[in-house]
């Protein structure tokens, strides 16, 4: 089967070393509350079933893997019998060895994506996540071969970190400039490529849960939390933490219509520079409140959700 991984990710993701220096990590409350919801490695000490197996796809640089090899490595500590086995899926091959290169305890790294898990046996996996990836493969195929995977009763958990600068348009952002930043956001061209903000990831598992009088039910409803929490950046860096998103890493640096852009702004940003403008006036706002090293605070949520393996 083909990587079906997209271009925009393919290149928009190509400098691994930044996505990973400046892309938020996980909090502890959310990874507890996440995993609680897996019958995974957060409530490991109630398992009577070891080693347990984590298929992790579309694990990137790790920035969720890490979570993961930290409670797998606590959870050794506290009963060596209690061994964790996470499986790390990535397509990507630039990101793939950034977090190859990190040694990870508990942590194998393989090539591989949503619809092809072949390296994994059927009915072997106590869980499957999909840390900020699921909207790049939210299809019947990849749901399936999860399904085929996972051991009877088992969890697929999909978690993302969502900052209010690139929340869906309809949920409110906590102040007025960082709507403005998500203003910004939504201004730039529209590239065919899926996204968390645009909802769609949820339809392939509304229609994997309906049965019907062809095909059985595969999961359990769709169930989602989240949890909120803020972090303190300077301007530059919420800029490189932006430079991350590949709607704006695969702009063009500059370009023909920059002056004009300057000029007008409400025309469709075509590069980096008009993006750059726009980030930079809207961090001069006088609503920007920021502390005395001169970060400003930004508001962000934990988005999770999880469903359960209905045995076929």
């Amino acid at each position: 089967m083909s990587d079906p991984l997209a271009q925009a990710a393919s290149s928009g993701f190509h400098d691994a070393g930044a996505y990973d220096a400046y892309r938020p990590s996980y909090t502890d409350a959310a990874v507890t509350g996440f995993l609680s919801h897996l019958d995974s490695l957060a409530v490991a000490e109630d398992r009577k079933q070891w080693p347990l197996k984590i298929v992790e796809i579309g694990a990137g640089t790790g920035k969720f893997t890490e979570a993961l090899s930290r409670q797998a490595v606590q959870s050794a500590a506290k009963n060596a019998e209690k061994q964790a086995q996470i499986l790390a899926v990535e397509p990507h091959e630039q990101m793939r060895a950034q977090l190859a290169a990190k040694s990870l305890p508990h942590v194998t790294v393989v090539n591989g994506h949503g619809s092809d898990l072949s390296m994994v046996e059927d009915g072997t996996a106590d869980a499957v996540i999909v840390a900020q990836a699921f909207h790049w493969f939210a299809n019947i195929d990849a749901l399936k071969e999860i399904h085929r995977v996972l051991r009877p009763g088992a969890f697929v958990g999909v978690i993302w970190n969502i900052e209010d600068y690139n929340k869906p348009a309809a949920w409110p952002a906590k102040t007025a400039w960082e709507q403005g930043l998500n203003d910004i956001i939504y201004s730039l061209a529209l590239d065919g490529s899926p996204r968390f903000r645009d909802g769609q990831w949820q339809k392939a598992f509304e229609e994997v849960a309906q049965a019907t009088a062809d095909h059985p039910a595969l999961y359990s409803p769709l169930e989602d939390d989240c949890v909120y929490w803020t972090v303190q950046l300077t301007p530059e860096a919420l800029w490189k933490r932006l430079l991350t998103l590949s709607q704006i890493a695969n702009l063009p640096e500059t370009g023909s219509n920059d002056d004009k852009e300057a000029a007008d702004s409400t025309t469709q940003p075509t590069s980096r520079a008009t993006v750059r403008r726009r980030f930079d006036a809207v961090l001069a706002r006088d609503d920007v409140v920021r502390n005395d090293k001169g970060e400003v605070t930004i508001h962000a949520l934990t988005f999770f959700a999880w469903t359960k393996k209905i045995q076929v």
